[in-house]
């Protein structure tokens, strides 16, 4: 039986590639011809050929790089598998990676539409909220005066260690109480926000991987500045202590940037708020 031989341009509408490319795949010695004529130069392909571009094209739809397909093209077929096994578990990897990004971008939004959100500054408001997952350090000499670099760096460091991204808000817990002024306030703790379900190892004995709970919270939120901090928690402490309901012993005070311009001043929001207790 006389052997077909098909013409690159043949092979180009069969394969569903351009004769450009299967030049440069001659040129890469990626998928030659069976011959090429030397007074023409014009390349021929047997018809058993076709099967590779096939492989080719699937190969490069997943994402190999053609130098990888070159050394796929030599293999056996259980090397083959082997080697489509790897490539499946990068995959996976490489999916878990995106979700994982689509998930902090989904929150990240959510957190900027809050902020948006926030109805009044000044006055007392209430707001249904999800449970939101933070990681906290724990402190116990820090102010609403005080600087907190120190322990949202020890925060960012332990989220970037484990390549995640860091949040641009972080917070602060301390117990809700009758203070005479704001440096009676003491921190217990400060949190940042967690951005990705991941779960933090080897945290030390100060840190810890928690939940801020859902539930009904009331809130005031105010521009920083160390002077007005503790009249709006006041404000806030008077409007708890005149309900009927039961809150939470628990503060938590949440900072998040008022504008993202860097050459403007830097102003941060604070927000705090108050949970009703979930056994009303």
């Amino acid at each position: 039986m006389k052997e077909y031989y098909y013409t690159i341009g043949e092979v180009a509408k069969l394969s569903n590639l351009s004769v450009q490319t299967l030049r440069y795949y001659d040129q890469i010695d990626l998928f030659k011809p069976a011959y090429t004529d030397a007074s023409s130069n014009y390349r021929y392909y047997k018809d058993n050929q076709i099967f590779y571009l096939d492989l080719i094209k699937s190969l490069k739809y997943i994402g190999t790089s053609l130098e990888d397909i070159k050394k796929a093209l030599m293999l056996t077929p259980e090397e083959l598998l082997v080697f489509l096994e790897q490539k499946e578990l990068r995959l996976e990897e490489k999916i878990s990676r995106l979700n994982e990004v689509k998930y902090t971008l989904l929150k990240t939004k959510k957190q900027m539409q809050e902020q948006i959100d926030i109805p009044v500054f000044g006055e007392v408001y209430t707001r249904l909220e999800e449970e939101m997952a933070i990681l906290q350090v724990t402190t116990n000499e820090l102010t609403p005066t005080s600087s907190t670099n120190s322990y949202y760096g020890t925060l960012t460091k332990i989220i970037e260690n484990e390549g995640s991204v860091l949040n641009s808000r972080y917070g602060c817990i301390y117990p809700l109480a009758q203070y005479t002024e704001v440096n009676d306030i003491i921190y217990d703790a400060i949190f940042t926000p967690l951005l990705t379900e991941r779960t933090f190892s080897k945290l030390s004995t100060d840190v810890k991987q928690t939940i801020v709970p859902a539930g009904m919270y009331v809130c005031i939120a105010f521009i920083y500045h160390p002077e007005t901090y503790f009249s709006f928690y006041e404000k806030l402490k008077n409007y708890v202590d005149s309900q009927k309901n039961a809150f939470d012993s628990i503060v938590y005070e949440l900072y998040m940037p008022a504008t993202l311009i860097a050459e403007q001043e830097k102003k941060f929001i604070v927000e705090l708020k108050i949970r009703q207790n979930s056994s009303d």
